[in-house]
């Protein structure tokens, strides 16, 4: 987290000092709405503040959510600098580090020896995930997030301009096979939703939609049939969905079981007001203190969320704050391009197993890419009415 403040305080300083170059605040009472929908995932718990009891709690998540106003506000005092040409620039970039990030991981492995990994690796001993985690310093699903879509923006650049190129198909193979050793399986999923997507959008001829639409899931269900991501996906359906307790030893106790149950009986108790949004992680602790299942990793030495951000919402703000969240999450989505609504489709499935925006660097990547996506949406319609003002 430190590192991220200390860069974008670097960041917004210089873009203050090119809206005062070029007289960027003329124009940015017009950019309200954008401003406020852009922001509103830090700006929701600004706007809590008269009813919070816990200040440090809350003062956590309004100084991890800071991205939400700080790149927005950045760059609505510069939004004349998106064009399709930093657009362009900034998916090389954004592309190239997160196969930097693969690459070094997979250093870590041929390190490490390939042959001992593959055959020392299973449920209780991901040695992959390690590897890939320790190197990166990157929890997992949020690495398979960036890669994932780092591999649907080099997709749908082939699919609009109707060529196979093989220096991306080649990209697009590698993240994809590094997704599949380490195991991040909603990566996986949300890559195949975001393809079966791009497709849907992209191919007008009904015979070859239809086909890939029924190919691809059943080959993506091949590919999880002899992959080491089924024992993962085995070993979690075969566990009995018992709260945890003291008779079970670790590999029998299903941790995310006890997380929903949790979840879903402090939900039901304040449907329409939710806890809070300083109270959700001492609720939840409350009532995990009730199991009494003890080991190393147990629900007393960890920190357990909710794993689904809709959820984490519904709790922090009750039934209405989660519709407003989820209404401000798709706000830009209708008549948008293919790339911003596919970013929007596959961060609303990856709430859906982890609290995304409870990290810094899921934080980050949601504002930056949101921001930077909206403006130039903004951009193109505004230059597309100023120019049929003009004829």
């Amino acid at each position: 987290m430190n590192h991220f403040s200390i860069l974008m305080i670097i960041w917004f300083v210089l873009a203050l000092i090119n809206t005062f170059k070029n007289k960027g605040f003329v124009h940015f009472k017009s950019q309200t709405t954008p401003f406020l929908v852009l922001s509103f995932f830090c700006l929701m718990y600004v706007f809590y503040l008269p009813f919070v009891q816990n200040f440090t709690e809350i003062g956590k998540s309004i100084a991890k959510s800071l991205p939400f106003v700080i790149f927005p506000l950045g760059f609505l005092l510069n939004k004349d600098i998106i064009t399709h040409k930093l657009l362009k620039h900034f998916s090389v970039v954004f592309i190239a580090a997160v196969i930097l990030l693969n690459t070094l991981g997979w250093v870590s492995v041929f390190n490490f020896g390939w042959n001992k990994a593959w055959q020392l690796n299973d449920f209780y001993h991901p040695v992959f995930r390690t590897l890939f985690a320790n190197t990166t310093l990157l929890h997992l699903p949020y690495l398979g997030l960036l890669s994932v879509f780092a591999a649907l923006w080099l997709t749908l650049k082939m699919f609009l301009n109707k060529k196979v190129n093989i220096l991306s198909s080649c990209l697009i193979a590698f993240l994809l096979l590094s997704i599949y050793i380490y195991s991040a399986r909603m990566a996986l999923v949300c890559y195949l939703i975001g393809l079966l997507f791009i497709i849907f959008k992209s191919i007008k001829k009904q015979i070859l939609r239809i086909m890939l639409l029924v190919t691809l899931p059943l080959t993506a269900l091949v590919l999880f049939w002899f992959s080491p991501m089924k024992e993962r996906y085995v070993k979690v359906v075969e566990k009995e969905l018992v709260l945890p307790n003291k008779n079970q030893l670790p590999h029998e106790v299903n941790y995310r079981y006890g997380i929903w149950y949790c979840s879903f009986n402090i939900a039901k108790e304040h449907f329409f007001t939710g806890v809070g949004a300083d109270k959700v992680q001492q609720s939840l602790n409350n009532c995990y203190s009730t199991f009494t299942y003890k080991s190393y990793e147990d629900f007393n030495k960890q920190i357990y969320n909710t794993h689904n951000q809709y959820v984490d919402q519904l709790l922090k703000f009750g039934f209405f704050g989660l519709i407003l969240f989820v209404g401000v999450l798709f706000y830009y989505f209708y008549k948008a391009s293919i790339l911003y609504q596919t970013f929007v489709l596959i961060t609303a499935i990856s709430f859906l197993t982890e609290n995304v925006l409870d990290r810094q660097i899921g934080v980050v990547f949601v504002a930056l890419l949101n921001t930077i996506f909206v403006i130039y949406k903004l951009n193109t319609v505004e230059k597309s009415i100023s120019s049929r003002l003009v004829r």
